[in-house]
C-alpha cells in the first residue's frame, strides 16, 4: 500500500477523523460480538473473545496515536512521517472487520444463523461505507478498506451457494461498489474543494499584493506632489528674493548722484545677478538629474588628486572662517565617474564649512577589503535624529526657516543623493547635534593605468591682460549685445557685434581679425551659432570660439562639446568669460573654430 502525497492539513484531517472513529467502532463491534457470542459453539468462542481483545487494544493505539499527533506541530515532514502508522493501523482496522465476517463460516445452519449473518452483512455493510466516507481523497487506501472489511463475508455468501447467500453476497457487492463510488466522488468533491481555496487563497494574495502596490504608488504619488510643492514654493521664494531687491537696486541705480554710489549699487547688483544664477543652476542640475540626462562615465581615479581639485575652491573660505581643511588620503585609485564624484565630494565639503562655525573639517579615506570608505567629517552643529530622514529631501535645510540664501539653497545634498544613485555609491550619515556629522562614502578600488601628463589650464585672466583682445560677439539679443559689449570694453578689448551668422561673416570676411567669437546657440537666419562655427572649421578659419546658450538641453551641448568648443550658460558669470578670454589669449589648444 503506497503512501498518500497529499498537504500537511488534509492529511492531518484525514488521520484525526480516522483514528477519532476507533470508540465509535466500537459499539457496533460489541454488538455484533454480542450476537456471534450467542450463536456460536462454545468451543469456538475463545476465539471471539481473542478478536475482541485485539479489536480494543487498536482502538487504545488509536486514541493514543490520535493524542501524540495532536501534540506535535504540524509540517510536511513530521505529515509524511505518520503516514505508515496511519496506514498501518487502517490495514489492520479493516482486517479485524473482515475477520469477524469469517466468523459466519461456524455458524450452525438454521434461522438464528441467518439473523447472526443479516446482522454481521448490515454490521459490515456500514464499516465499509463509513471508512469510506471518512478515507475521502486517498482512492486506493480507500478500496483496500472496502476489500479487507466485506471480502470475507463476501466469499462465504459465494461458497454457501444457497439463493439466500447469493442474494446476500449480491447485495453485499452492490453496497461495496456504492461505497467505493461513493468515496471516489466524495474524493473528487474534496479535491476541487482543495483546488478551488487554494486559487481563492492566490486570489486573495494577489489581491493583496496588489493592493499594497497601489498603496505604495499612491504613497510616492502624494509624497512626489508634496515634494514638487515644496520645491516649487522653495524654488519661487528663493529667485523672488533676488528680483525683489534687483527692482529695488535698478531705482536707487536711477537715483544714485556720485560715481560711488553707482559703484556700491552696481556691487550690490552683480551679488543679486550671481545670486539667481545659483538658484538656476542648481535648479537646472537637479532637474537634469531627475530626467536621467547625465551619462557615467566610470574610470579609475587617482583618489588624493581628484579629491584636492575637488577642495581647492574651498580651502579659502575655510580659511576665512577660521576653519582647517585637512586632507588624508591613501594613494589609491577608485573606479567612478570623476567629475560626478568631484561634484558629490564639493557639495559636501561646501555643506560642512557651511555648519561649521570652528574646528577643521577632516576628507579621510580608509581601505577596507576592496573598497574605500570616503568620510567628509566636520565639527559643526550636528544634525538631530528627528532631522535625518528628510536630510536629504529638496530644499530641506536644518535651522534656516526664513531660506536666508546665505546658508544655500537646500539642494546640496539633494544634488548628492542623487549623483550617489546615479553612481550607485551607497552613502551613510552618522551625526550629533553640537559635535558634528561624518558623510560617508564607500568607492570600489581600481587599478590606475598610466596616465599621459597634461598641462593644467590656466584660470580667469585679469581684465589688464585681456587689453585690446579683439572679440567678435554674434548674438541677436539687444540686451546681450549691449551687455557684453560694455563689459568686454570695461576689460580693454576691442569688440564688434553681429546679429546673425552671415553679419558675422560679412564683418570677418571685411577684414576683422577676431581673437576671440562669442557665439550664441540659437541665431535667426540660414545658420545657427553651432552651424556657422562647423562651416567656419571646415573652411580652415581657426578661432577660439564660445558657445552661449540659454537652453541647457544636454543633447546640444554634448554635440558642441565633442568637437572640443566649450559651452557656457546663460546667465554667464564674468569670472567663467574672463578664464575663456584668457584661454584664447594665449592659445590654448581645443578652443578653435
Amino acid at each position: 500500500m503506497s503512501t498518500p502525497h497529499t498537504d500537511p492539513e488534509t492529511l492531518d484531517l484525514q488521520l484525526r477523523s480516522t483514528w477519532l472513529a476507533a470508540p465509535a467502532s466500537a459499539f457496533p463491534a460489541v454488538l455484533s460480538s454480542a450476537v456471534l457470542h450467542q450463536a456460536l459453539a462454545p468451543s469456538q468462542r475463545p476465539w471471539l473473545w481473542i478478536w475482541i481483545a485485539a479489536f480494543l487494544l487498536l482502538t487504545l493505539a488509536r486514541l493514543a496515536a490520535v493524542w501524540r499527533w495532536s501534540r506535535q506541530p504540524l509540517s510536511p515532514e513530521r505529515a509524511q512521517s505518520w503516514c505508515g502508522p496511519w496506514l498501518a493501523s487502517t490495514a489492520l482496522h479493516a482486517g479485524q472487520w473482515g475477520a469477524l465476517g469469517a466468523f459466519a463460516a461456524w455458524l450452525p445452519a438454521g434461522p438464528q444463523a441467518m439473523l447472526v449473518e443479516s446482522v454481521l452483512h448490515i454490521t459490515l455493510a456500514a464499516v465499509a461505507l463509513g471508512g469510506a466516507l471518512r478515507l475521502q481523497g486517498f482512492e486506493r487506501v480507500l478500496l483496500a478498506h472496502v476489500v479487507l472489511v466485506l471480502a470475507p463475508l463476501g466469499l462465504r455468501d459465494v461458497l454457501a451457494a444457497d439463493l439466500a447467500h447469493a442474494l446476500m453476497g449480491g447485495l453485499l457487492l452492490l453496497f461495496g461498489f456504492y461505497a467505493v463510488v461513493q468515496g471516489q466522488r466524495q474524493s473528487r468533491l474534496m479535491r476541487e474543494m482543495r483546488e478551488q481555496r487554494q486559487r481563492t487563497q492566490e486570489l486573495v494574495e494577489a489581491l493583496q499584493r496588489e493592493y499594497q502596490h497601489s498603496e505604495a504608488a499612491r504613497q510616492r504619488a502624494e509624497a512626489a506632489t508634496t515634494a514638487r510643492s515644496r520645491f516649487f514654493a522653495a524654488a519661487n521664494h528663493d529667485l523672488r528674493q533676488p528680483l525683489h531687491a534687483l527692482g529695488l537696486l535698478a531705482e536707487s541705480l536711477q537715483q544714485s548722484r556720485s560715481l560711488s554710489e553707482v559703484h556700491r549699487v552696481a556691487g550690490h547688483l552683480t551679488e543679486c545677478v550671481e545670486g539667481m544664477a545659483q538658484v538656476v543652476d542648481d535648479l537646472l542640475e537637479v532637474t537634469r538629474l531627475d530626467l536621467g540626462q547625465v551619462q557615467v562615465q566610470g574610470a579609475p581615479t587617482p583618489l588624493r588628486a581628484l579629491v584636492e581639485d575637488a577642495c581647492r575652491p574651498y580651502r579659502a573660505l575655510a580659511r576665512i572662517k577660521g576653519l582647517q581643511l585637512a586632507l588624508d588620503l591613501p594613494e589609491v585609485a577608485v573606479y567612478s565617474d570623476p567629475t560626478l564624484l568631484a561634484r558629490v565630494i564639493a557639495n559636501l565639503v561646501s555643506n560642512a564649512i557651511r555648519y561649521t562655525a570652528q574646528g577643521q573639517i577632516d576628507v579621510l579615506g580608509q581601505v577596507q577589503e576592496q573598497t574605500l570608505v570616503l568620510s567628509v567629517q566636520d565639527t559643526g552643529i550636528g544634525i538631530a535624529t528627528e532631522h535625518l530622514p528628510r536630510l536629504f529631501d529638496d530644499f530641506f535645510q536644518v535651522g534656516n526657516p526664513e531660506r536666508d540664501r546665505r546658508q544655500g539653497l537646500g539642494l546640496g545634498l539633494a544634488t548628492v543623493r542623487r549623483l550617489c544613485e546615479l553612481l550607485a555609491i551607497p552613502i551613510e550619515v552618522h551625526s550629533t547635534p553640537a559635535v558634528g556629522s561624518r558623510f560617508s562614502l564607500r568607492l570600489p578600488l581600481a587599478t590606475l593605468a598610466p596616465l599621459d601628463p597634461q598641462a593644467a589650464a590656466p584660470g580667469a585672466a585679469p581684465p589688464r591682460a585681456l587689453q585690446d583682445l579683439r572679440v567678435l560677439v554674434v548674438d541677436d539679443d539687444l540686451n546681450s549685445q549691449r551687455a557684453l559689449s560694455e563689459l568686454l570694453q570695461t576689460w580693454g578689448c576691442s569688440v564688434q557685434i553681429a546679429a546673425q551668422a552671415a553679419d558675422a561673416q560679412a564683418q570677418l570676411d571685411a577684414g576683422f581679425a577676431a581673437d576671440a567669437l562669442l557665439v550664441d546657440l540659437r541665431l535667426p537666419g540660414e545658420q545657427n551659432g553651432l552651424e556657422w562655427l562647423r562651416s567656419l572649421q571646415a573652411a580652415g578659419s581657426a578661432r577660439p570660439a564660445l558657445l552661449l546658450t540659454g537652453d541647457a538641453d544636454e543633447a546640444k551641448q554634448l554635440a558642441a562639446q565633442s568637437l572640443a568648443w566649450p559651452v557656457l550658460v546663460k546667465p554667464v558669470r564674468p569670472a567663467a568669460l574672463r578664464a575663456f578670454l584668457g584661454q584664447a589669449r594665449i592659445g590654448l589648444p581645443g578652443l578653435r573654430a
